[in-house]
């Protein structure tokens, strides 16, 4: 047989299979790969926007939360520090109610024991003073070193100066001066020394 005549043959052949799978819906096997892909449909706008409101009302809710719970934290915590600062007091109250006591019975003690009772009023009101000065520093108050101290400005207030042996020296004091920790509540009132100048000198 000729080769035109089997060319002929094998086209036509190809031909009767594409009208074949045509007849029966299916692409034909060259035009599978030519054939357009499906694209997926445009989302709905309506439905987008439906969802952004959702997510909208969500995180305004969640907001308002947080905002209602940051105010009422606030108001709490004012609350403590109003009472912190009323009853700031009440520990060193309680504290100085054991020397009132103590005053208290010096006092009725004395009274009852006339001038025999004068001994043991001094003997109560030194335990007095002394539980006193012990509140003082346990609350954070102690007194300014004055005992052999040299004259320091910053705690010392002079009121006079007197003779001594060296100069700057606290001789006195005539009201003790108190420190609250770092603070200095009210400098200790006192007297200096200061050595007078020789007169057989030269």
């Amino acid at each position: 047989m000729p080769k035109h005549k089997k060319a002929t043959q094998v086209e036509v052949e190809v031909e009767d299979s594409a009208v074949t799978a045509a007849a029966a819906g299916e692409p034909a096997s060259g035009d599978a790969e030519l054939a357009p892909k499906e694209t997926p449909a445009a989302p709905d706008p309506a439905q987008l926007l439906a969802e952004k409101e959702a997510d909208l009302r969500t995180l305004r809710d969640e907001l308002l939360y947080a905002q209602a719970e940051l105010e009422n934290f606030k108001k709490r915590t004012e609350k403590r520090y109003r009472e912190m600062l009323e009853y700031a007091t009440e520990p060193l109250l309680k504290d100085l109610m054991p020397v009132l006591d103590n005053l208290e019975r010096a006092s009725a003690h004395a009274h009852e024991g006339g001038a025999e009772g004068f001994a043991t009023l001094l003997e109560g009101l030194d335990h007095v003073l002394t539980l006193f000065g012990e509140t003082l520093v346990r609350h954070g108050a102690e007194p300014v070193p004055t005992e052999g101290a040299k004259f320091d400005p910053a705690v010392h207030e002079a009121l006079a100066q007197v003779p001594g042996e060296a100069d700057g020296m606290v001789a006195d004091v005539y009201e003790k001066g108190y420190r609250f920790k770092a603070r200095l509540l009210r400098p200790a009132k006192v007297t200096v020394t200061k050595v007078a100048s020789g007169s057989g000198d030269g």
